[in-house]
C-alpha cells in the first residue's frame, strides 16, 4: 500500500463509487495515465494502468490531467495530451469500469484541432453534455476560458466553442512572464441560482486557484477578488466525503517531483 503523503500527483482527479475512491493520475513517465485506488483516502493500492497508447496512436508527449466521469452508463476519461505535429488537445477515453482498459472514443482530440487546448472538463445541464475547457497561453498569450456543447454520444462538438473569459479578467491573475495569462483546471459546480468555477493561474505568490460565479453556464462570470488557494497550489476539483465539501488539489506546483494531493473544507461563496 503507499501512503497518500507519498503520493507525487499533479493535478489530482478524485472518483467515488461504492466505497471506494479512485484517483488518476499521469504515469511517471507522462505517456499514460493510472488509477489509484482506496477506501479511506489515506492507503491506496499500487496504481494501474487504465491507458497507454499502442503504436501509431497521435500522441507522444504530456500525458495530462486525466479526469474521470460516468456519463450514460459508462465511465470517460477526460484528459490533455499531445505531440510534436498536432497540437495539445483535450482527448475522450471510455471503459465500462472505472478502473478498466480505456479505449480512445475517437481518433484525435474533441476540442478544436487547431487550437492548443488542455483540461477538458465534462458538465452536464438538463442531459446535455458540455466540455469546458483552456485555450492555452502558449498559442494566445492571455490564456481564454471556453464552453463547447458536446454531441449526446461525446465524439464531435455540437457547437462552436464561447469563449467564457480570459485569464487576465480576474483581479488576483498575474502573469507568468510578459503578458503571458495562464488558464489552467476548471472544475464547475451547480448552485440553487447558479454555478461556480473552480479554475487555476498564477498570482502575486506563485500558482494559485480562484473562483468565479455564473448565473448561467455561458456567463457572464464574476471573478472573486483574490484566490481561495494560493500557497504554490492549484488545479482543483470538489469532492463530496460524509456529506461534506473538500477541495482537492496539488501543491506545491514546483519544484517537480515534490507534488503532493491536498485536501481542504470547501463552502460555497454566498
Amino acid at each position: 500500500m503507499i501512503q497518500l503523503k507519498d503520493l507525487n500527483v499533479r493535478d489530482p482527479y478524485i472518483y467515488s463509487e461504492d466505497g471506494v475512491y479512485y484517483l488518476y493520475a499521469s504515469a511517471s513517465d507522462r505517456i499514460a495515465f493510472v488509477c489509484y485506488r482506496s477506501r479511506d483516502m489515506a492507503e491506496f493500492e499500487e496504481p494501474v494502468t487504465v491507458f497507454a497508447p499502442e503504436d501509431g496512436f497521435w500522441a507522444t508527449k504530456d500525458f495530462w490531467a486525466p479526469e474521470l466521469h460516468r456519463y450514460g452508463g459508462k465511465y470517460y476519461l477526460f484528459a490533455s495530451l499531445k505531440s510534436d505535429v498536432h497540437p495539445r488537445g483535450t482527448q475522450i477515453f471510455v471503459s465500462d469500469r472505472p478502473d478498466g482498459r480505456f479505449e480512445p472514443l475517437t481518433e484525435y482530440p474533441v476540442t478544436p484541432c487547431d487550437w492548443e487546448c488542455l483540461d477538458g472538463t465534462l458538465y452536464v445541464e438538463n442531459g446535455v453534455p458540455y466540455m469546458i475547457f483552456c485555450r492555452e497561453w502558449l498559442e494566445i498569450t492571455d490564456g481564454e476560458m471556453y464552453i463547447m456543447e458536446l454531441a449526446p454520444d461525446l465524439k464531435s462538438a455540437a457547437s462552436a466553442p464561447v469563449k467564457l473569459f480570459s485569464a487576465s479578467s480576474a483581479p488576483w491573475t498575474r502573469p507568468l512572464s510578459a503578458n503571458n495569462y495562464i488558464t489552467d483546471g476548471p472544475f464547475v459546480i451547480k448552485r440553487n441560482d447558479g454555478y461556480t468555477m473552480l479554475w487555476s493561474s498564477y498570482s502575486e505568490s506563485g500558482y494559485a486557484m480562484g473562483v468565479c460565479e455564473s448565473k448561467s453556464l455561458f456567463g457572464p462570470w464574476v471573478h472573486c477578488a483574490e484566490p481561495i488557494n494560493k500557497n504554490n497550489g492549484g488545479h482543483g476539483m470538489v469532492l463530496t466525503r460524509d456529506e461534506k465539501d473538500y477541495l482537492v488539489y496539488h501543491a506545491p506546483n514546483d519544484p517537480a517531483g515534490y507534488e503532493r494531493v491536498k485536501f481542504m473544507p470547501f463552502e460555497k461563496p454566498v
